[in-house]
């Protein structure tokens, strides 16, 4: 057992802030819709903070002891990032909301025509084949409508919750950029307010635990969204060489869909070769073909390099972790599932050296799990 955590008062410290950590969750929970900003700032703050350190580093020296290198670099990074962000999207938004626009005006058409598929081709086929088998299909045909009109209904019913809580939201994404400078800018600070809590003979061990989550993390999430990136130029490209129509869309939707592990890629696909169905069978099965072409592209060159397989998770244990995380947390599960059982297997290895008999000391516990990974 770790010495910090032998005598008495050192155990009741760790329950003190255990409890305080219980609260706070309770917290997060119940004002969860006014938190989401938030959420999305530190995320945006964790993913600058190696921009603004550099800058700040290699600032002047004159800087750097007038207390300015810091404030300086954010806003350097600001007008970098939000520069880029302002101009693609001023060409990139009207396009997407356009070709929606257009989408959803063509909806009812495009169902019409699925309709006529299935009353006419599908139920051909359903025809040449035994009637046992012809009553499973009707009855998986029908709960997957009643399956996909609930999850309708459970939208629109948490899209009308959220509109009810859309001051607290919009007040939170108002003050984001002035949250994010701030922490920004007193990231040291922080992170020594954070350690002076932690009693002190345990400080080394939770800052190894943070190294760990910092680690998994970071290769995670900015891989993750270089990856919704490239998947989604590269499926923009090969269905406007097809000449697709709303490829821009459904790009973006590809490169959205591509933060679900594994299935994501498929989930990206179905809208692209549903559309092209309605226009020629042929161009689907091309489509879909090229979808899979993208799918090897990326688990063979892409992950590895970009990502670094930094979950180190097997594929099916991800489809498991996938399931099981929509199951308890829903949308957030499906995207956060896979990082946080990184995290709680990583750090669980970490603990576990450090609880043996023979007692690593966590510079060795680190580096023992580092060399695993």
């Amino acid at each position: 057992m770790p010495p910090w955590f032998s005598p008495p008062t050192q155990r009741y410290r760790v329950l003190l802030i255990g409890a305080m950590l219980v609260l706070c969750l309770w917290i997060i929970i119940a004002a969860w819709t006014a938190l989401v900003p938030f959420v999305l700032g530190a995320l945006l703050a964790y993913i600058l903070l190696p921009a603004v350190n550099f800058c700040d580093q290699h600032s002047l020296a004159f800087l750097r002891r007038k207390g300015w290198s810091r404030p300086l670099a954010i806003i350097v990074v600001y007008l970098i990032v939000f520069g880029l962000i302002a101009a693609t999207l001023s060409s990139f938004i009207p396009l997407v909301t356009e070709q929606a626009k257009r989408l959803y005006e063509l909806a009812p058409s495009y169902l019409q025509q699925i309709g006529r598929l299935y009353t006419g081709d599908f139920a051909d086929i359903l025809d040449n084949v035994p009637p046992e088998i012809r009553a499973a299909v009707e009855a998986n045909l029908q709960k997957a409508g009643d399956t996909l009109t609930e999850a309708i209904q459970t939208g629109v019913g948490v899209t009308l919750k959220t509109v009810s809580q859309t001051v607290s939201f919009v007040i939170g994404m108002i003050i984001i950029p002035f949250w994010v400078f701030y922490v920004l800018n007193d990231d040291i600070k922080v992170r020594r307010g954070f350690y002076s809590i932690v009693p002190e003979k345990a400080r080394a061990d939770v800052h190894c635990v943070v190294m760990i989550i910092n680690d998994l993390l970071s290769a995670y999430i900015r891989g993750q969204l270089l990856l919704c990136f490239l998947v989604g130029s590269m499926v923009t490209v090969v269905l406007l060489i097809f000449g697709l129509d709303f490829a821009v869309l459904l790009g973006t939707l590809a490169g959205i869909f591509e933060l679900i592990p594994i299935l994501g890629p498929y989930l990206g696909a179905i809208p692209a070769v549903l559309i092209a169905l309605m226009n020629r069978p042929t161009q689907a099965f091309w489509v879909a073909l090229s979808f899979a072409a993208i799918q090897q592209l990326e688990n063979v060159f892409l992950v590895p390099r970009i990502a670094g397989n930094a979950v180190r998770f097997h594929p099916a244990i991800v489809m498991v972790v996938v399931i099981v995380g929509s199951e308890v947390a829903g949308l957030w599960g499906m995207l956060l599932g896979v990082p946080v059982a990184a995290v709680i297997r990583d750090v669980f290895q970490y603990l576990y050296l450090r609880t043996t008999e023979r007692g690593a000391t966590p510079e060795l516990a680190l580096e023992c799990l580092r060399a695993r990974s």
